[in-house]
């Protein structure tokens, strides 16, 4: 199957989680990153604010604040380019949305993913091996293309968020600029990929 008509397939799936499964959802990955440990290790985090029907993100985001860990959200880039920044959330920042109505704040400290210890990101669905099918615009990928020159030092820890309705068994269609996660974080849990 092509990724035009499994995007369509998985955002339909990720539609249909009940308001009720969404708050529960929203509690059960701050349960599950806390559990694994992920944000006692790393001290500068990227998270993203939920948009549409993605799974609501704000309680993860407001834990990583709590617990004092360097907090950076993403932003477009300026121009024509596809790489991502990510500004740190401080006090005094100003707030905009951008053109996909997803709101961005500016006037912090503005990193590229390498400076980032961990990552959470979006996606519309992830397979067995740490795949994922994004909305198509290829930010992410462009922004973390460095990592597919490294060996060893993998620096940022990419954790996709989902729903777990959002699973695809096997393997997903990709391309050879596609950038696997390392773990994926959904209510049911954090779960490890092995490369």
């Amino acid at each position: 199957m092509d990724k035009t008509r499994l995007r369509t397939q998985l955002q339909r799936r990720r539609r249909e989680v009940t308001a009720g499964q969404r708050v529960h959802a929203a509690r059960q990955i701050v349960r599950h990153v806390l559990r694994g440990g992920l944000l006692r290790r790393y001290r500068h985090i990227g998270v993203y604010l939920p948009h549409g029907a993605e799974i609501n993100t704000l309680p993860l985001l407001n834990r990583v604040l709590s617990l004092g860990r360097q907090t950076y959200l993403p932003m477009l880039p300026f121009g024509r380019g596809k790489q991502l920044w990510f500004n740190r959330i401080e006090a005094g920042n100003r707030w905009t949305y951008n053109r996909f109505g997803i709101a961005e704040n500016h006037g912090g400290r503005t990193v590229r993913a390498q400076q980032l210890d961990l990552v959470f990101m979006p996606l519309v669905g992830y397979d067995d091996y740490g795949y994922r099918i994004g909305m198509g615009g290829g930010y992410y990928d462009a922004s973390l293309a460095f990592l597919q020159r490294r060996r060893y030092w993998r620096r940022p820890y990419l954790v996709g968020v989902a729903f777990a309705c959002q699973h695809v068994a096997g393997k997903l269609p990709h391309d050879a600029w596609d950038i696997p996660l390392n773990a994926i974080l959904t209510e049911q849990g954090l779960y490890h990929f092995g490369h």
